[in-house]
């Protein structure tokens, strides 16, 4: 029993780094913040996907480049530049497969997520934005095709 008052001396320590542990490993601890950033960082899964996709796009792979842009699309929901570009692709992508339920869907996103303007500005290559507006407005006049 010599070794009680040492193992007293050290019970709120012991307590200290038990709730340090228990917290870390719980995920409720605190969160280290990156230094800078000043927009979140898009998870490397979801570029690879959005670059495949342009990929397909450009080769005509239209069905391949819908499938891999529309994941692309659920990663980019805070980064509304290439959200944007990529809803365009994916506008384009589902009028060429002939998808006019889609093409609605995206063109009513682009709407609610107020990304006109942005796909305007964007670095879209201009035959990508004529594309899209040519389509845009079709849709817009009650035309399907």
């Amino acid at each position: 029993m010599a070794g009680l008052p040492r193992i007293r001396k050290l019970f709120p320590l012991l307590i200290f780094l038990t709730v340090c542990l228990v917290l870390t490993l719980s995920g409720t601890g605190p969160q280290l913040q990156p230094v800078s950033s000043h927009s979140p960082q898009v998870d490397p899964f979801y570029l690879k996907l959005f670059e495949d996709g342009l990929t397909a796009f450009n080769r005509g792979d239209f069905e391949e480049a819908f499938q891999n842009l529309k994941i692309a699309a659920f990663g980019f929901l805070d980064e509304t530049d290439l959200l944007g570009e990529t809803f365009v692709y994916l506008t384009l992508s589902a009028y060429n497969l002939k998808k006019t339920d889609q093409v609605q869907y995206y063109l009513k996103e682009i709407s609610r997520f107020k990304l006109n303007n942005r796909i305007t500005g964007s670095r879209l290559p201009k035959e990508i934005k004529d594309q899209f507006a040519r389509i845009q407005s079709s849709f817009k006049n009650g035309l399907t095709g």
